[in-house]
């Protein structure tokens, strides 16, 4: 195993403020990583998903793997968006800017937006097919510790990629939700599905749009405090469902999502959507962040 030191940083994401938000790992130099060290790295970090950057091939800006304490996935929307805002605080890279991100869910499009403090990382987040979902009502809702009555009855239970959406009716009733953990991971994977996201357009908040809480139990994360690849597919339910309305000859929409909230970890991210009713051509998210750790790391 390496053990030579790496650069490394904990950045929280979608807030401004340290402890709240989610927070991400940074790892800097990984090329010469091999498995056991970038599985070691990431359960020294200890947070939700650590990022590791390495050479990015011909046609891309920069590439990224991603781990959580227990297993590696194809992207992290939270760990994106802090890796892009370290890499712009440290003058790696240049905001405004528009910049191509390879990931094993495909390469991506991010942009960096220049505030008068910082940047905003926007990213395209990868886009499934809308299915029924695989898992009946009222075992999903037996599953996430609920009852059918919580359900939001104007919108679906629908699944995009290795996510289902549930909507449910009001804030009080998804806080309310204590799901059977080993259950709701088994009946995931089952079905290829790894992560769940309960949301309500009963927001905190008046002009925000949805307020949510993401369960991925079968990655080792019961809950996660805030998550881009799930809000990402989030923007596009509610504009393929109307609650954001595109204009019906083609155009942009932006809202604003919350969650992390019960876990006492609020963050917000900026929902946007292109395209008309029933063609939308692209989802992106938008966070900020904030570094509270820029140091070295000796994995193992």
């Amino acid at each position: 195993m390496n053990r030579s030191p790496l650069r490394a940083a904990l950045v929280d994401a979608f807030t401004r403020t340290p402890g709240q938000g989610n927070r991400a790992g940074v790892v800097m130099g990984a090329d010469s990583l091999d498995e056991a060290t970038l599985r070691a790295a990431a359960r020294a970090v200890a947070a939700s998903e650590t990022a590791f950057h390495l050479t990015p091939p011909a046609g891309a800006d920069v590439r990224l793997r991603y781990f959580t304490p227990a297993t590696e996935v194809d992207f992290c929307g939270h760990a994106t968006v802090a890796t892009f805002h370290w890499l712009c605080e440290t003058g790696a890279l240049a905001a405004p800017g528009a910049y191509r991100l390879e990931t094993a869910a495909g390469r991506l499009e991010v942009e960096l937006e220049s505030l008068d403090h910082g940047c905003r990382v926007w990213i395209a987040t990868p886009r499934a097919p809308w299915l029924e979902s695989p898992i009946e009502m009222r075992e999903m809702m037996r599953l996430f510790g609920g009852a059918p009555r919580m359900l939001d009855p104007t919108l679906p239970i629908m699944r995009s990629g290795p996510k289902i959406f549930v909507p449910i009716g009001r804030r009080e009733d998804l806080w309310a939700l204590s799901p059977r953990w080993d259950d709701l991971a088994a009946a995931g994977l089952a079905h290829e599905v790894r992560g769940f996201l309960a949301f309500t357009r009963n927001a905190s908040e008046p002009a925000h749009v949805a307020q949510s809480r993401f369960f991925a139990p079968a990655t080792g994360i019961r809950e996660d405090p805030v998550t881009g690849a799930a809000n990402g597919p989030l923007a596009e339910y509610l504009a393929l469902h109307r609650v954001l309305v595109l204009p019906e000859v083609g155009g942009t929409i932006r809202a604003r999502a919350e969650q992390g909230d019960l876990m006492g970890k609020p963050g917000r991210v900026d929902l946007e959507v292109t395209g008309a009713p029933g063609k939308i051509e692209r989802a992106r998210i938008g966070g900020v962040a904030v570094t509270v750790f820029d140091g070295n790391l000796l994995p193992g």
